[in-house]
């Protein structure tokens, strides 16, 4: 009887360690699936992830090298990226109670006129007029996050078409109680991010091109000058 009782502990932990393998990394595979397929579906733009790992002991989970590319056409090969993200995940109940994004790296840059977070603005609002976001082959779970910050941060400001290159501050984006799909929770997220950024640019851009105008009226009026100046030396 003590055999069988063994040999059943034996199968029984072997049970719970497949069991455990294939929650655990189904669970980080589906994740990353879903972030990149929303992300790229959302903004117009490739989004990688680099691994996902949830440790739903420790409650805790763990996103690491985000990139999100940018539009076609621009220089740079990615507007945003990020090392890391950590939150902290009550899994049995589906909520998230605290996201922390720090030290995104940001790269705005300016394109015929337009930035690319503009453009991936205007992607992500075509992607939620229209029929409420990419499919996932399957129903979502409704989640809640409850905390989700992304901190202070720096971006770097290119523009070759007005001669402009420059480090601007971004503020920090702070959301509460979220509550929907992670489909609709991601697109949430990004408006806001994509939204403060872009505030920025535009505040960057305009002094870009007053500086450029207020240049070019001074070249303009030093070459009127010389202009003037020189046929009064000829009479």
């Amino acid at each position: 009887m003590k055999k069988v009782f063994a040999v059943l502990f034996v199968f029984l932990l072997l049970a719970a360690g497949v069991t455990w393998y294939f929650v655990t990394f189904r669970m980080d595979a589906m994740i990353q699936e879903r972030i990149e397929m929303a992300g790229t579906s959302s903004l117009g733009a490739q989004v990688k992830v680099g691994h996902v790992k949830t440790n739903i002991k420790d409650g805790s989970l763990t996103i690491s090298s985000v990139t999100v590319a940018n539009p076609p056409g621009f220089k740079n090969p990615n507007a945003f990226s990020l090392n890391g993200i950590e939150a902290a995940v009550d899994y049995s109940n589906l909520e998230i109670r605290r996201v922390v994004i720090d030290n995104p790296e940001i790269v705005i840059e300016e394109l015929g006129g337009e930035t690319n977070f503009s453009k991936m603005m205007d992607a992500l609002e075509r992607s939620g007029a229209a029929s409420g976001g990419p499919e996932t082959g399957s129903e979502e779970p409704v989640i809640v996050i409850h905390h989700f910050r992304m901190n202070e941060s720096r971006a770097a400001f290119e523009s070759e078409s007005l001669d402009s290159y420059a480090n601007i501050e971004v503020d920090a984006v702070e959301l509460n109680d979220l509550r929907g799909t992670p489909t609709e929770l991601s697109n949430t997220i990004a408006r806001a991010i994509l939204k403060e950024v872009s505030q920025e640019a535009a505040t960057q851009m305009l002094k870009a091109q007053a500086k450029k105008h207020l240049g070019d009226a001074e070249v303009k009026v030093s070459e009127k000058l010389k202009d003037l100046f020189g046929k009064g030396d000829k009479d």
